[in-house]
């Protein structure tokens, strides 16, 4: 926000911004200070932390003290987190970074510093939305101080040396910018892809380890899937995956 303050908005040796441009300038600005509120809501809330059961517990007995009549217990041995001495439910994860397990585990974020979980990935998913509108006007009235603003150039010089030369905190600028609205572009289409099928991001960088996520063919099968309007339309409205199982077939019933 300093950098495109002080280079393009009230560069001194760029002529005078107009007054649709510098509205756009604050309405950038504006998305920036919005965005820091966002990112301090989603890097200090709770992704979804589950309950320790280590009180009083020898850390050196693994398993010891972890209650296998669960409700949440399937009876796969991944449920149980030997750190937390906790059963875990399905789709959880414990995180080596946090040192606890998190609902619907997604990936632990370094940008946020945190883990994205149930409980914060609406909030993630906003701050992505936010950093892209962000540095999209950003690059915009960028481009358009760069692009409009009257030079001379000589005949051996080209307009980009010159930009280099003569404005080189606008430079700096546009190209941070464009690296950020890269990375968040990227970092929004995945969650996005991940949402219509309502997997996380664990589940499928990892999907070989579940065997829930194995039909009874031994292919890889999304029990959770209720296809993308639907798991779309979930999300908009909890801020959360759902985790109930979609009604699948049986593998008599898929060969007949």
């Amino acid at each position: 926000m300093i950098l495109f303050l002080k280079s393009i908005v009230f560069a001194s040796d760029f002529s005078r911004i107009t007054a649709a441009v510098g509205l756009w300038s604050w309405a950038a600005i504006s998305l920036a200070l919005a965005s820091q509120v966002v990112f301090y809501r989603v890097s200090r809330n709770t992704p979804g932390y589950i309950k320790t059961n280590t009180e009083g517990l020898d850390p050196k007995e693994l398993l010891m003290g972890i209650d296998l009549s669960s409700s949440t217990f399937t009876g796969s041995w991944s449920q149980l987190c030997p750190t937390c001495k906790i059963v875990r439910p399905v789709r959880s994860k414990h995180c080596p970074i946090c040192k606890q397990c998190v609902e619907q585990f997604d990936h632990h974020c370094p940008w946020i510093s945190n883990c994205v979980g149930k409980r914060n990935k609406w909030d993630f998913l906003v701050f992505l939305c936010m950093g892209i509108a962000t540095t999209l006007l950003g690059a915009a009235v960028g481009f358009h101080r760069l692009w409009t603003e009257p030079i001379i150039l000589s005949s051996s010089e080209s307009w980009t040396h010159f930009m280099v030369t003569k404005h080189p905190g606008a430079v700096l600028f546009m190209f941070m910018d464009i690296f950020l609205l890269t990375g968040a572009l990227i970092l929004t289409v995945a969650q996005a892809v991940m949402i219509a099928r309502n997997l996380t991001t664990n589940e499928a960088a990892n999907q070989s380890r579940y065997t829930y996520l194995r039909g009874p063919d031994g292919r890889f099968r999304n029990p959770y899937n209720q296809g993308w309007q639907k798991n779309c339309a979930y999300f908009l409205v909890n801020g959360y995956n759902n985790d109930e199982e979609a009604a699948w077939p049986t593998l008599q019933q898929t060969v007949e």
